[in-house]
């Protein structure tokens, strides 16, 4: 049914028809109900792996195989991807590009209109009305400044999703890189309890033949059992990290996820970190966030400043009395700045902006000092290495003339295991020295924008604004 304007005014009735006209161009409700189950991917070849949309190139142009076993990289690769918590960070963006739309809608037009009926009045030969149309021209002087913030804002958001993709990778690769430390240490004391529990069934054999005594056996039952304990223990943590990255990945934690045998990773040179230390404020994404928060910070002091300024509001108006006779008028609103003048909300943005400023500091500060506590720790890493590497040969010697000397019985049983137990355990500590070295790296690469960041942080620092004022 359309709506009836013709008793109205003929002004105000092409004036409501407009009106109608737009409205009939508004958004409608489209209600949008939540979900009510999990949506964990039943395989890995349900992830999505459409890798056009990963922001780093070395991700993006990796070949890239769902059914082999996966690397560090390809983990990475479905990690940005399908992480639901990335999911839900992209979603903020969506909200800060929609809040740089409004930023950037024009105020609109105020439309009033009042009409007056006469009662038992002498001369009034018809009904009265007002119609006006007025703006307020003081939000077209604050407008820029207003636009300006949200767009930073949502530069800002744009690159805190960017590090939390770089961070997702990084997180990827650390359980990767635990999660095959732990197989390869666990190989190496799988292997050895095999060898103690052959040599137990042995002696076991050796003990009803009368050739040991009882104690020879319960000798070797010791070692075994710290063994186990120590398997058992490290199958713990490989099931806490295997969730861990299944959650990561949004697979169901039954999902089988074979993994590949790792590749060694190069360290980053102290040339190389010398260089991404010097340009870090334009290479690392969460910098570069505060830089656009700044930026905007600075927009909203710039338009309370200019916010300071009257108020003014132009407006015209057509009326007509009650004994018919019709008026056009305009009116000005100001206010007076006598008592406020903004300077309250002036006082409140700039000491923001001095906030915001020192924590950029802050942030800076600590990127340079996390990055030389890592090339700290690495070289410490890289000095127990060559430490433990001289001192194995020597325990290998060792254990092999323990055996023959226990076979000849030149040794005792307790005094074999005690050999044995070193070796086993200057492995272990190699092993670990690998895996800690290997963490450190990772966590290198991701402090400097270097490894599979490296052109990914180029792409954000062209992408950021130029007008930064940091």
């Amino acid at each position: 049914m359309k709506p009836t304007f013709t008793r109205l005014p003929p002004l105000l009735r092409h004036g409501a028809w407009l009106a109608a006209a737009l409205l009939g161009g508004c958004a409608s409700y489209h209600p949008a109900p939540l979900p009510a189950a999990a949506h964990l991917s039943a395989s890995v070849a349900g992830l999505d792996v459409a890798r056009a949309q990963i922001a780093l190139p070395t991700l993006a142009h990796y070949d890239f195989d769902p059914a082999k076993p996966l690397d560090a990289t390809g983990l990475a690769i479905l990690s940005v991807l399908n992480n639901p918590q990335l999911k839900a960070e992209r979603a903020r963006l969506g909200v800060a590009r929609a809040q740089a739309f409004d930023a950037g809608l024009l105020p609109d037009p105020q439309l009033g209109f009042s009409q007056d009926f006469p009662g038992n009045s002498a001369g009034a030969t018809t009904s009265a009305y007002n119609l006006g149309l007025s703006y307020d021209i003081a939000a077209l002087i604050t407008h820029h400044a207003a636009q300006r913030a949200a767009q930073h804002a949502a530069t800002q958001v744009n690159l805190q999703v960017l590090w939390a993709e770089w961070q997702t990778v990084a997180q990827a690769r650390l359980l990767y890189t635990r999660i095959t430390g732990n197989t390869a240490r666990l190989s190496l004391l799988e292997q050895e309890r095999t060898l103690f529990s052959q040599r137990l069934q042995r002696s076991k054999a050796a003990l009803a033949q009368g050739n040991v005594t009882r104690l020879d056996v319960d000798a070797q039952l010791v070692p075994l059992q710290a063994l186990t304990q120590n398997i058992q223990q490290i199958e713990r943590q490989q099931l806490a990290l295997q969730s861990q990255l299944h959650a990561l990945l949004g697979l169901r934690a039954d999902v089988p996820l074979p993994l590949a045998a790792p590749a060694p990773q190069a360290e980053p040179s102290a040339a190389q970190v010398d260089a991404t230390l010097k340009a870090l404020p334009h290479i690392r994404p969460d910098l570069m966030a505060l830089q656009a928060g700044y930026a905007a910070q600075e927009q909203k002091v710039r338009q309370v400043v200019l916010g300071q300024f009257p108020a003014f509001n132009l407006g015209f108006t057509r009326a007509r009395d009650t004994a018919g006779v019709n008026t056009v008028g305009f009116g000005v609103n100001i206010s007076l700045p006598l008592f406020n003048r903004n300077q309250g909300v002036i006082a409140v943005q700039r000491a923001t902006r001095a906030q915001l400023r020192a924590d950029y500091q802050a942030r800076l500060d600590q990127a340079d000092a996390d990055v030389r506590q890592v090339q700290a720790d690495l070289a410490l890493l890289q000095r127990q290495r060559q430490n433990l590497l001289a001192a194995l040969p020597a325990l290998e010697s060792a254990d092999a003339a323990a055996q023959q000397a226990l076979q000849q019985g030149g040794m005792s049983l307790l005094e074999f295991i005690n050999q044995r137990t070193a070796l086993l355990d200057q492995r272990l500590a190699l092993q670990a020295n690998a895996q800690q070295r290997a963490e450190q790296i990772l966590a290198l690469q991701l402090l400097t924008g270097l490894g599979p960041y490296r052109q990914a942080a180029a792409l954000a620092s062209h992408s950021q604004t130029n007008d930064s004022p940091l």
